[in-house]
């Protein structure tokens, strides 16, 4: 139904009174209803976007955002309302993209300032979280959160002795903030006191108010102290109950969104590999001209997480030639169209020239906008490493470019993919259960030899256990695979970490090498139990004992 001018007027009005005077069901259930009978005025489509998130409708709430935001590209609250609904839906980066515009328009917007210092300390942007925080606390001295969660910031940092004084504060402001105990048991864990640790977290455990994020959190630094302490059993079952909280909260999402798992598109690439005769993938689509016209050598890191790329990826981005892009998809764009279905693996194996270098030109396009700097003369190294599932895409498009695939005990992979707790996104998911995890990786593995059976790279592995043990000797090998020569500054790549750590791995390496990890698995040999039989594979085929 069409409203009227006149009863389009008389429900508007019934909807800015409505919001005005603090009846914010009444707002919303307004705006709906005016959504649905055309109306797409800004304040219509932000309300109507809040009442259908609340439904579980929170894609079409972006939409209405969106819409809202071209159509009143100056108001500040609706780049904020769009930039927390993509947030709250798990889009952060673009959700705090969004947010930054809003703070562009309205620099002391206090809602969006705290939306955004705590999606940055999520995604990791510890020094930009800090910056807001700190704006926070500008305007609101006395923002117990804010206190606390600088402390947080603090202990992510290894600044113990920071953490503590900026806890206290908070507790002072507010006692009981949860945020500034676990920043003070984080604080025990660093000075090495896990006993400690282990009396706070069940202290808090107890609290009767906390949702299960809060015990997330509580189970996941348990773990990491009775770990410390060498109470695998128990620290295994931290793992374990804090992965089935998550679980719990994600499995619905994942039914939803996704149309297949990670693990099954595994194992379906790598049976439609197999399936076809080498001499499909031998003619390639032309060269790559624009990499060539750039003057850049390419290569690829790839395997598994928890696998050494990192350690790989830091040690060489410390190599005067190489600039290395971290965990940034630069092949998606194409990638879904081709590895969605059978059919799309037949399309890329007949991909005609002009289309490849299309998607080429756009790759190295994309590259020169995440590397922000030049890349002639440059060798890029494109780090992504379950981009093990995107070879055929990868070999298709650059068929010269060299593969660093690294290697690590399959039995700490898996219990290390286990144990650490990453950002839950779709190939995350499939390593919160330990069974999961291991066929996750059997899936992968399979895919990886499928491709090296058909696919023309030239592909080196690199072993982590070889890098801790013998650095200089194993990275001047990879070197000379890549075509680079030595440079003494490689033994110093922690001192070029960045600020922010982004993963569990960028964490540990601030300490430079250390092969504390390595065998890890054998302390939790009982729990590891149920998968060895399906890694044994790997084991063997790796030469591990």
């Amino acid at each position: 139904m069409t409203l009227s001018p006149e009863q389009a007027d008389t429900l508007f009005e019934d909807i800015v009174n409505s919001f005005q005077g603090g009846k914010h069901e009444d707002a919303m259930r307004l705006a709906v209803s005016a959504y649905e009978q055309g109306m797409d005025e800004p304040l219509v489509l932000l309300l109507a976007a809040e009442a259908f998130d609340a439904r579980g409708r929170g894609a079409e709430g972006v939409e209405l955002l969106r819409r809202a935001a071209r159509s009143a590209p100056g108001e500040a609250e609706v780049w904020h309302c769009l930039g927390t609904l993509l947030i709250r839906q798990g889009q952060e980066e673009e959700g705090v993209a969004h947010l930054k515009r809003a703070l562009s328009l309205n620099p002391d917007l206090l809602p969006t300032l705290v939306n955004i210092a705590a999606a940055c300390y999520r995604l990791g942007h510890l020094t930009d979280a800090r910056t807001y925080y700190r704006r926070v606390r500008a305007i609101d001295p006395d923002n117990a959160e804010a206190v606390a969660a600088l402390s947080a910031i603090a202990a992510r940092e290894h600044r113990a002795a920071d953490a503590r004084t900026l806890a206290a504060r908070a507790l002072a402001l507010q006692p009981g903030n949860f945020t500034a105990e676990m920043a003070m048991g984080r604080a025990d864990l660093i000075d090495r006191q896990p006993e400690q640790v282990v009396t706070r977290m069940d202290l808090l455990r107890d609290r009767p108010d906390l949702d299960d994020d809060a015990q997330i959190a509580i189970l996941d630094l348990r773990a990491e102290a009775l770990d410390l302490l060498d109470r695998a059993g128990a620290a295994f079952a931290d793992y374990k109950a804090r992965n089935a909280i998550l679980l719990k909260q994600f499995t619905p999402r994942m039914e939803r969104e996704v149309a297949e798992r990670y693990v099954d598109r595994a194992r379906r690439l790598a049976r439609s590999l197999a399936a076809r005769p080498r001499s499909a993938w031998s003619d390639t689509p032309g060269p790559d001209e624009v990499g060539a016209k750039m003057g850049v050598r390419h290569a690829f890191l790839l395997s598994f997480p928890r696998s050494g790329t990192t350690l790989l990826e830091k040690v060489l981005s410390a190599h005067s030639q190489v600039l290395a892009l971290e965990e940034v998809d630069l092949l998606s764009e194409c990638a879904g169209e081709w590895l969605d279905s059978d059919a799309g693996l037949d399309l890329l194996a007949r991909l005609p020239a002009e289309q490849a270098a299309h998607h080429r030109a756009r790759y190295w396009e994309r590259a020169q906008e995440a590397a922000g700097a030049e890349l002639g003369g440059k060798m890029l190294l494109d780090k992504l490493p379950l981009h093990t599932l995107s070879l055929p895409v990868i070999s298709r498009l650059f068929p010269d470019a060299k593969v660093l695939f690294a290697v690590r005990d399959p039995r700490d992979v898996v219990f290390s993919a286990f144990r650490r707790r990453f950002m839950v996104n779709p190939a995350m998911f499939e390593l919160l259960d330990l069974q999961g995890a291991a066929d996750f990786y059997d899936a992968v593995m399979n895919l990886a030899e499928a491709c090296r059976a058909l696919l023309p790279n030239a592909v080196y592995e690199v072993r982590h256990e070889q890098v801790v043990q013998s650095f200089e000797p194993r990275i001047r090998s990879v070197l000379d695979f890549v075509g680079l020569d030595w440079e003494p500054g490689l033994t110093e790549f922690a001192r070029n970490l960045p600020a922010d750590p982004h993963t569990p791995s960028d964490v540990q390496l601030r300490s430079g090498l250390n092969a504390d990890g390595l065998g890890q698995w054998r302390r939790y040999r009982n729990q590891m139990e149920p998968v060895m039989e399906t890694l044994e594979r790997w084991v063997q085929h790796f030469g591990y004992e």
